[in-house]
C-alpha cells in the first residue's frame, strides 16, 4: 500500500497532496483499508478493551466489530455508487446497508453487554430480526427492481 502511495505521489508531482489522497482513495481496496485501520482503532477501545482477559468474549465481540466495520465499508461504498450513478436500485441497497450496520451496532452492543435483548411483546420477536427482514426486503426490492424506460 505504501509502495503504491509513494509511486503516486512520485508520478503526479504536479497534484497537491490532497489531490493525492484523492487518488490514492479511490481504489475500493485502499478505501477499505484505510476504514478497517481508522475504525477498528478508534472502536476496539471501547469494546475490546475491558474484556481482554476473557479470550471467548473477545473472539466474540472482533468478530462483531469486524462485521461492523464490513457494514460501515459497504455502506459508504454504496452511497458513493449512488452519488454517482443516481440510480434508484442503488439507493436501495444503499439503505439496505444502513438496516444492515444497524443491526451489526446493536449486535455489538449485545455481545458487549451494554444492553440486553430487545424483545417487541406483541409478537416476541427480537427487535434485531425485524430490522433483518427489513434489510433483506429493501435488498431484494433494489435486486429485483425493474427500471421503467422511457
Amino acid at each position: 500500500m505504501f509502495v503504491k502511495l509513494d509511486l503516486l505521489l512520485k508520478k503526479s508531482e504536479n497534484f497537491t497532496r490532497l489531490e493525492s489522497i484523492k487518488i490514492f482513495l479511490n481504489d475500493k481496496t485502499n478505501l477499505f483499508l484505510v476504514f478497517s485501520i481508522a475504525f477498528t482503532s478508534i472502536i476496539a477501545y471501547f469494546f475490546l478493551i475491558p474484556h481482554l482477559f476473557h479470550i471467548s468474549m473477545s473472539y466474540h465481540i472482533a468478530i462483531h466489530i469486524l462485521s461492523l466495520d464490513i457494514a460501515v465499508f459497504m455502506t459508504t461504498i454504496s452511497f458513493i455508487s449512488f452519488k454517482k450513478t443516481r440510480n434508484k436500485k442503488v439507493l436501495l441497497t444503499s439503505f439496505s446497508f444502513v438496516f444492515l450496520l444497524i443491526v451489526e451496532m446493536i449486535y455489538l452492543l449485545q455481545a458487549s453487554h451494554i444492553i440486553n435483548m430487545f424483545y417487541i411483546p406483541l409478537i416476541d420477536v427480537d427487535f434485531t430480526h425485524i430490522l433483518l427482514l427489513g434489510m433483506l426486503c429493501m435488498f431484494a426490492w433494489g435486486v429485483l427492481k425493474v427500471d421503467k424506460r422511457k
